[in-house]
């Protein structure tokens, strides 16, 4: 991968990346502390936040925020499932 941050297939990283990008667009999201008490990783987030996979954003008209992937985000994840599934990524 050409990220800053080496991601392996099937790592927390690639599961967390996987989570964000397993709803559809238009409700994608998931706020810190359910990754958290998901994944027990708070670490790993900020790894992916620090190489722009994931970036947060709150809502239009209140507190709190949820963590979405980047378009680089879902172009890793994609490439990560694939050769999980030993597939080329179209």
């Amino acid at each position: 991968m050409n990220t800053a941050l080496d991601i392996e297939a099937g790592s927390i990283h690639h599961k967390i990346l996987d989570r964000l990008c397993a709803a559809p667009k238009a409700v994608r999201g998931i706020s810190e502390g359910m990754l958290i008490r998901i994944f027990g990783e708070p670490r790993a987030l900020d790894e992916l936040a620090q190489a722009k996979l994931i970036h947060r954003r709150g809502w239009h008209d209140g507190p709190g925020e949820i963590w979405l992937p980047t378009a680089e985000g879902e172009t890793v994840c994609d490439a990560l499932s694939a050769a999980e599934k030993n597939e080329v990524p179209q």
